[in-house]
This record gives C-alpha cells, sequence and structure tokens, in this order.
C-alpha cells in the first residue's frame, strides 16, 4: 500500500487505518501503496456500526422489538516493505456486537487477516500507473460462535486473491480493486470490489471510497436449513475519510461509510477513528 516518494507519503498513510468500510477486516481491501523495504506502519483504530433495519433476503425488515444492532471493534494494523514491490499487511480486530432487538451479545478477537501485495509492472514517471497483485489468508482468531443473528464473524478460513490497477498524479491518486474469496465450510464464495480516489493537500488528505461485495450463490435468511455463514451476503457502501499528518512519522484519520443497498445485511453506517505510526 505505500509509497516510495516522500512527498507523497501523507496519501499513502491515509490507508494504513481501518478504512471506511466495515468488518471483513480492512487488510483485504488493498490500494496500490507499497512501503520501501525495511519499512512499514502500524495502526490502532476505533470503529462503531449500527443499524435498526437489515435486508432479509432483497426485503429490508426492522430489527424485532424494535431494537438495532450496535458494533464496535478495535483493529491492530500493520503494512511492512518486504522490498521495495512487495508489501506484507495484516489485521486483527477485537469485536463487540450487541442487540437489544434480538436480545444477543458477543465479543471475540475476530479473524486474522494476513497478505503480500507485489507490484508486478508500472507504466509512466509524472503521471503513473502500478499494477499490483495480492494473496493471503484470512482465518478465526478465536472459537467464537458464527451461527447467530448477532455475532462477530462467519468463523471460516478463506484464501483471498486480489488484483489493483493503482494511478497516481501529482497529489491525486485513484485505485480500483477487484477480489475474488475462496471461503470455507458452507460460506459462498466472494467478489469484494473496492473503489477509493484521493487527493492530498498540505498535510491533509481526502479520500472518497465505493465498496460493493457480491456472493456466489448462498442461502438467504429463513430459507430451509439455512446458516448465517451460509447468506449470500451482499452490500454497496459508499464512504469518505480524512488524514492529518501530525509529524512525518505520526498521523490520525476520521472516516464515516453508508451502506446503498444489500442481501442479508444490515443497512448500516459507522464511523472509524484511528492513530497511525510509520518507521
Amino acid at each position: 500500500m505505500d509509497r516510495r516518494a516522500i512527498s507523497l507519503r501523507p496519501v499513502a498513510l491515509t490507508s494504513a487505518l481501518l478504512l471506511l468500510f466495515s468488518i471483513p477486516a480492512a487488510a483485504a481491501d488493498l490500494n496500490g501503496f507499497l512501503r520501501e523495504k525495511g519499512h512499514g506502519d502500524v495502526a490502532l483504530s476505533y470503529t462503531s456500526e449500527n443499524y435498526d433495519q437489515f435486508w432479509l433476503g432483497t426485503t429490508k425488515v426492522d430489527v424485532p422489538n424494535g431494537g438495532d444492532v450496535d458494533t464496535t471493534s478495535l483493529s491492530l494494523w500493520f503494512a511492512y516493505g518486504l522490498t521495495d514491490n512487495l508489501t506484507l499487511v495484516g489485521d486483527l480486530p477485537y469485536v463487540k456486537s450487541k442487540s437489544d432487538g434480538f436480545d444477543m451479545e458477543q465479543s471475540a478477537l475476530q479473524d486474522l487477516t494476513v497478505l503480500g501485495e507485489y507490484r508486478f509492472a508500472s507504466i509512466g514517471s509524472t503521471t503513473r500507473s502500478d499494477f499490483l497483485g495480492a494473496g493471503g489468508f484470512r482465518t478465526h482468531a478465536s472459537n467464537y460462535e458464527p451461527n447467530l443473528p448477532v455475532d462477530v464473524g462467519d468463523g471460516t478460513s478463506d484464501i483471498l486473491f486480489r488484483f489493483v490497477y493503482h494511478l497516481e498524479a501529482g497529489a491525486f491518486y485513484f485505485s480500483q480493486q477487484i477480489g475474488y474469496d475462496l471461503r470455507n465450510e458452507d460460506a459462498p464464495d466472494g467478489f469484494p470490489l473496492l473503489t477509493e480516489a484521493g487527493y492530498t493537500w498540505g498535510p491533509v488528505t481526502l479520500t472518497a471510497g465505493f465498496s460493493v461485495l457480491k456472493a456466489r450463490g448462498g442461502t438467504d435468511i429463513g430459507d430451509p436449513g439455512f446458516t448465517f455463514p451460509s447468506n449470500k451476503e451482499e452490500y454497496r457502501r459508499l464512504g469518505g475519510r480524512v488524514y492529518g499528518r501530525i509529524t512525518d512519522r505520526f498521523g490520525v484519520s476520521g472516516s464515516y461509510y453508508q451502506t446503498l443497498g444489500g442481501r442479508n445485511t444490515g443497512d448500516s453506517s459507522g464511523f472509524s477513528v484511528g492513530a497511525n505510526y510509520h518507521f
């Protein structure tokens, strides 16, 4: 994810936080910023999400008993440059989900996500296009119960693949991720898409993002014999983020997202705040 040009480093650091999209972990949401060999970032972020309606299949309904669902997470994220063209990224969140409507609560370490991102081609200099591929895994980090209406995750072990196109032109960048998640147990495979664009003014960077998740097959809530991990969970989310560089090594950020549509998922919105240390 991060960069070689020090003058553009504030843009890269915006992506060092939990990003603007919800669980699963943001280490699987990549742009084209790589770390220099021997350098990296560590970030800690807090995210809060809420919804009082959800999609039962494709039909939006209220959470039972006039309640809502609240999810908070504290996430530790890292990125490290193994070479100038290969960066290792990872994420481990502690998640708490609760609902007065469903009368349920669960908290646990969720899923560990680790990927290696490799830049295999670049075109241009002043305006530069990079082409990157990534692969890795996501696996549950504790023995939480995944088959509940309100839980912290799906409890699966997945193989993740990503392709990223990344464009830089001065202080502007654009990044498009296309992914495939090969999931185990009865969870359907997923196709995550992430589009980002950002611009830097001095120590401040603004970023906008659009996230889409599509599923290959799966069940709807209420189908005969369904499980919650087997649901065809899909969504479209729009969000924004602001990052402020305090020093060359330290920065803070805030972000917000809103769900625009979905299937077997909550009509959620959320915000995140975080701090990043570059070394």
